[in-house]
């Protein structure tokens, strides 16, 4: 195929298990499709369309990695049961092809089992119209005020440990800070300079350490990484940085997924992340390794600035996030809402919601390290309190979750399944219900750390009966890269 000098959109591709289109068959994917029995009809689509460029969408791992770790995953989950990973391609294409008739024509293809316009990087940033005095950072104070981290920090573990891992997904960070020690690794992909100080506000809810202001990070001593969104090669990939996360975190760590998505082509709404097929399917694949997922449920629609319910997206014609639609597909990540910091707690007006939520915490007035507030520029000891929206929700949640793995690990040697840490961070028993209670708001809870540690946590966890544990004691690295960094 004929390259130009940039691609400006990309469609994902999935072609049926049983086609013979996947990366077993190398990497000439033209080739392939030219040895079909319908071979002249893809030959008239490639002369209609000669400046596409067609490619793997998972490229950061070799086709035996790949096959290693889905052959790892049914090993550890029994209920896991995917597609084939290795059939997923993207089509990219220049700005003169209008996307919708492309899909239709992609799509009409007998081997095409889906295809869907991959969503372009979003900026992450929530809106927020209220203005917070600096003192805030009460999310780290008791309940049902904030989720009392302070009380973690007095228990063993409670600060995070060197032992758990925790690798934020996003578009770029600051990290020439010694406040913030995220560290590189070899598949973290581009730190996009324009998003830097997103991913700064994150990493200081969760891993910052300063003394003079007793340690805003949730768990500063946490073994923090990062992995970009966008690849290598310069194009935003989700589903592929994900992936390639996978690969350095063991059974027990923490995955923040700080991205959200559009769905469709010249739509405002977005959506968690794993509205996409091939994000849910990594996802999925994370979560059957045992690695916790912590998912930003998204900032609602764009034009209205009001957020979106769950229950009602649809997907090819089906509530693929609605737990009571028999059409529900659950990733087994922990989703996570944004509320307001008073209290009773609100859902922050542009939040999604729906009954797939898990989890909600501060949506505003959240203080962080970094000039986030003036989003371009980049300075490193600044503090604000700009950081707003499900991106802060989602990464006090991922802080939460880190403390209570980080807890029973130092305490017990024992860590929680991701089946098992969403139902101890989703309990009405150990959080802190919104104004009007799940079944109106559809946020979930914010949890409580002190009711965690007292009532979880204080005992070897087989004998919290009410989570029901099964323990795994031998959790080991799902990938030989897990030793790198």
């Amino acid at each position: 195929m004929q390259n130009e000098e940039s691609f400006v959109s990309r469609i994902v591709v999935k072609f049926y298990d049983g086609a013979g289109i996947n990366y077993r068959n190398g990497n000439d994917i033209v080739e392939i499709l030219l040895r079909k029995d319908n071979a002249d009809q893809w030959k008239d689509f490639i002369g209609l369309y000669p400046h596409i460029q067609i490619d793997k969408l998972f490229t950061s791992l070799s086709t035996d990695g790949i096959i290693e770790l889905v052959k790892k995953a049914r090993a550890l989950d029994a209920t896991y049961n995917p597609p084939d990973l290795l059939s997923y391609y993207v089509f990219s294409f220049p700005a003169s092809i209008r996307p919708n008739g492309l899909l239709l024509k992609l799509s009409a293809f007998r081997e095409v089992e889906l295809a869907y316009l991959q969503s372009a990087a979003i900026d992450p940033h929530g809106v927020s119209n209220r203005q917070h005095p600096f003192y805030f950072r009460k999310h780290l104070d008791p309940a049902p005020i904030g989720i009392n981290a302070k009380y973690a920090w007095g228990i063993k573990g409670g600060r995070g440990s060197s032992g758990v891992r925790f690798i934020d997904i996003e578009q770029g960070w600051i990290l020439d800070n010694n406040m913030i020690n995220a560290k590189l690794l070899p598949l973290t992909g581009i730190n996009n300079p324009y998003f830097r100080n997103h991913g700064a506000a994150v990493l200081s809810v969760i891993m910052m350490k300063d003394a003079r202001k007793k340690g805003m990070g949730i768990t500063p001593d946490v073994n923090g990484f990062v992995i970009s969104q966008w690849r290598p090669g310069g194009e935003p990939n989700d589903s592929d940085a994900i992936l390639a996360a996978i690969t350095y975190l063991n059974f027990g760590d923490i995955l923040l997924v700080e991205t959200q998505s559009f769905y469709s082509n010249n739509n405002t709404k977005i959506w968690p992340a794993e509205v996409h097929d091939a994000t849910f399917q990594v996802i999925r694949l994370a979560t059957a390794l045992g690695i916790i997922v912590i998912e930003a449920a998204g900032n609602g629609d764009l034009y209205s600035i009001s957020g979106n319910d769950l229950d009602f997206f649809l997907s090819n014609k089906k509530r693929a996030l609605n737990p009571a639609s028999r059409f529900f597909r659950d990733s087994g990540a922990i989703i996570v809402a944004a509320a307001s910091m008073d209290v009773p707690h609100s859902r922050i007006r542009y939040s999604n919601y729906g009954k797939r939520i898990n989890c909600y915490a501060w949506g505003e007035g959240v203080v962080t390290q970094g000039n986030y507030s003036a989003s371009p520029r980049t300075a490193i000891t600044t503090y604000a309190t700009g950081f707003t929206g499900t991106s802060s929700a989602a990464a006090i949640i991922a802080g939460v979750a880190i403390a209570v793995q980080s807890i029973s690990e130092t305490k017990y040697n024992i860590r929680f399944s991701p089946s098992q840490m969403r139902h101890i961070l989703s309990s009405d028993q150990y959080g802190t219900t919104s104004v009007n209670g799940r079944a109106r708001d559809k946020i979930g809870v914010m949890p409580d750390l002190k009711k965690i540690i007292d009532n979880c946590l204080h005992v070897p966890p087989t004998y919290c009966e009410d989570v029901k544990l099964r323990i795994i004691r031998d959790y080991t690295a799902t990938s030989p890269a897990a030793a790198d960094g």
